[in-house]
């Protein structure tokens, strides 16, 4: 479909692969669009940009308060190797170390599951704890903040965590939004090695340096509209384009944004009646808890809240042929989707699986009909597994995963501008608490 064109006889859009391939480009060519950086300034620039160069209806650039964070160094040695240094990155929000920094032993809990932190917590107190990280797309996982809480619930006085990927890449992303009390880091899995050889021996303390800062900062959400509908329902597409001060966050989520802006523009010139209004959404400040999106979905009235028909989430949407709508428990959106995909094929999975690692939350947590598309969910091999490291870069990603993920989102979002039919119910306050009794990750299906 390179080079295509708007087909009127078409039940859904057709994609531009040319045009998706080059904003894809584009915003990786921002880098890691970090949250309080240039990078991240500038893909708020150019989504405003290319929003109003699209023809919407209303574009709203819509601003953030947040707490900032930065952390301006970051070293971890070994005292007992001169000149030995890992290759590391900090966690967002990490505390900072003293100015020369803390020299501590350590402790090597493997996985880091809850037993492994109740059979070793008389060895944790003062000592810096070494747990893996985990494929962040697989049910099973166990998420990255649940082990820091575990670590710091046990008295650890710092964690890290190692990426389970060779290729010399420490890992990253974030401790919580409230702030660490303790310092957090990454590593990659063959630094990690050298550090856990000589876990619990004299010898075998770590030096770790982070100097940081918090202050009151500002990002951007974009929102784009198109009035269709007689404004009793929208439907809303969203992406966030924050990623980590690494790589290019292509995966995680230049991937989701690219689409989601690419959708914008086809639909604002698509010679169709909407029976719905829509919006395209582009959140910053995702990487740091979701504090964009939660913004936004705090300030909708009940009303409002009543008014969102659907939402549909796009992060990590390549890195895999394989693709999974994660309906979070909206038994009869799945069957919606399941409906709307029709002949897709089936690589597209469709899940009830409740899921509240990225955007979409906090349009569940306001009981409002909420999908997520991603890419590579339960295959831990994936390159889905690059992000959050630097090695998440544009070359991991191939235009025909993209170009599938933007086909199968034009196919749901056109029947559900177009179809007045109903698409879900809205969940009450009291099936909300009970779909997000977890805390972190991905929670069973209802049932």
């Amino acid at each position: 479909m390179t080079g295509g064109a708007k087909d009127d006889s078409s039940p859904h859009l057709v994609i531009e692969e040319d045009a998706l391939w080059r904003t894809f480009l584009d915003i990786c060519a921002f880098g890691g669009r970090f949250c309080g950086t240039d990078g991240e300034r500038r893909a708020a620039d150019y989504l405003e940009e290319r929003l109003r160069a699209s023809g919407l209806a209303e574009v709203e650039r819509w601003e953030v308060d947040y707490v900032g964070w930065r952390c301006d160094e970051c070293r971890l040695e070994l005292p007992d190797r001169p000149g030995w240094a890992a290759r590391v990155l900090p966690l967002v929000y990490s505390s900072a170390t003293p100015k020369d920094g803390l020299v501590l032993e350590t402790v090597d809990l493997g996985r880091g599951a809850p037993e492994d932190f109740s059979r070793r917590r008389k060895d944790i107190a003062g000592r810096a704890v070494i747990v893996d990280t985990e494929y962040s797309f697989s049910a099973g996982s166990i998420h990255r903040r649940q082990k820091f809480l575990s670590a710091l619930e046990a008295g650890a006085a710092a964690l890290v965590v190692v990426n389970p990927r060779g290729g010399g890449v420490p890992a990253t992303g974030s401790t919580r939004p409230e702030g660490s009390e303790i310092p957090a880091v990454g590593i990659s899995k063959e630094d990690g090695a050298r550090v856990r050889e000589m876990a619990g021996r004299p010898e075998g303390r770590i030096r770790l340096n982070l100097q940081t800062e918090t202050g009151p900062a500002r990002a951007a959400n974009l929102f784009g509209r198109i009035f269709g509908g007689d404004g009793r329902d929208r439907v809303i597409l969203c992406a966030h384009y924050d990623g980590h001060n690494c790589g290019e966050s292509a995966i995680d989520n230049a991937s989701g944004t690219a689409v989601a802006l690419e959708l914008a523009r086809l639909l604002s010139a698509w010679p169709r009646s909407f029976s719905r209004d829509f919006e395209v959404h582009f959140y910053s400040v995702e990487e740091w808890g979701l504090q964009g999106s939660r913004a936004y979905a705090d300030s909708l009235s009940e009303d409002e809240a009543g008014r969102i028909a659907l939402a549909i989430n796009l992060d990590v949407v390549a890195g895999s042929e394989h693709l999974t709508w994660l309906c979070n428990g909206f038994a009869d959106l799945a069957g919606w989707v399941q409906g709307a995909l029709g002949e897709e094929p089936p690589r597209c999975a469709v899940s009830e699986r409740v899921a509240i690692n990225s955007d979409h939350a906090n349009y569940v947590r306001r009981g409002i009909p909420a999908l997520r598309l991603l890419a590579g969910m339960d295959e831990p091999e994936s390159r889905c597994g690059y992000h959050l490291s630097p090695a998440d870069t544009s070359d991991r990603v191939n235009l025909p995963e993209l170009a599938a993920a933007a086909s199968v989102t034009a196919r749901l979002l056109s029947k559900a501008l177009e179809d007045p039919g109903p698409i879900a119910r809205h969940k009450t306050p009291d099936e909300v608490s009970r779909l997000l009794s977890f805390t972190y990750g991905f929670g069973p299906a209802p049932g």
